[in-house]
């Protein structure tokens, strides 16, 4: 195997991506976010590059090649030749980029946060009733990302669920992901009366769904402590705050939450 610092033009990227023939499907958000950072100045020379196996076909870098492309300008890499064919099955088990990895890269703030409410954003969209800890309801990089493109005003959502977990202990990301669901399900209706009563609690009358759904998450959040065992599962807050958001936007008293890991998601109701 041999390596080489080169300049690859935009030209020469287009004629090396001629030789992907085994590579994954191109991401174009990843490429945006490369080619984004080209264009900054700031992509730099590492141990990875572009690789090629000795039948000449490209096994790794077609993102970074594409960008080239996209960014229209040249940037040097480092390019491997004569790289064993069967390489191309262990390349990249290391440590992946997670979701946050990217969205770090893309310049988003509260990455981790953010990248755990897309994924919450996308299983509600797309998977909703499956079980969200299972291998059924992973969620790939870049469709976490094609997420925030669809959804941009979840972004506005992170310090609203940070506020709401520390208040009632919901999760995290399941309480911002939430929060921004019911908005988007009611555009131009002011919930700040259902936001303002799950996180003060002050004044609400027995039975009021907001003081249900904090009572209820309260003694989630014992159990979590050591009470009693109780696995925190993202699906389970986020069914359990629909459905109190339901009763409250309808108008009705609610004398207890409960969550059952078989049931439909529910319905958004619409003020």
């Amino acid at each position: 195997m041999r390596s080489k610092v080169q300049k690859i033009t935009p030209q020469k990227a287009e004629t090396m991506l001629e030789a992907n023939t085994s590579n994954r499907p191109l991401s174009k958000p990843v490429v945006r976010a490369f080619a984004e950072a080209m264009r900054r100045g700031e992509w730099q020379v590492t141990h990875q590059g572009i690789a090629f196996d000795t039948n000449g076909v490209l096994v790794d870098g077609q993102h970074r090649l594409a960008a080239i492309v996209a960014a229209e300008q040249p940037v040097e890499m480092t390019v491997f030749t004569e790289v064993p064919a069967d390489t191309f099955d262990v390349l990249d088990t290391g440590k992946r980029r997670n979701a946050a990895d990217v969205l770090a890269i893309e310049g988003e703030k509260s990455s981790v946060m953010l990248a755990a409410m897309l994924r919450t954003i996308y299983l509600v969209a797309n998977r909703p009733d499956v079980n969200w800890s299972s291998g059924s309801a992973s969620v790939t990089n870049t469709q976490i990302l094609e997420t925030l493109e669809a959804h941009p005003k979840a972004r506005e959502y992170v310090h609203l669920g940070e506020r709401i977990s520390a208040a009632t202990g919901m999760i995290k990301s399941a309480a911002g992901a939430a929060s921004y669901l019911v908005d988007a399900a009611n555009k131009r209706v002011d919930l700040e009366d259902w936001y303002e009563g799950i996180i003060e609690g002050a004044g609400l009358r027995r039975n009021d769904p907001r003081l249900t759904f904090r009572n209820t998450m309260f003694r989630m959040a014992r159990k979590e402590a050591g009470q009693v065992q109780h696995r925190r599962e993202s699906r389970e807050h986020v069914t359990l705050y629909v459905k109190a958001f339901n009763a409250w936007a309808r108008g009705d008293n609610l004398t207890q939450l409960r969550y059952a890991a078989r049931e439909e998601f529910p319905p958004i109701a619409k003020i």
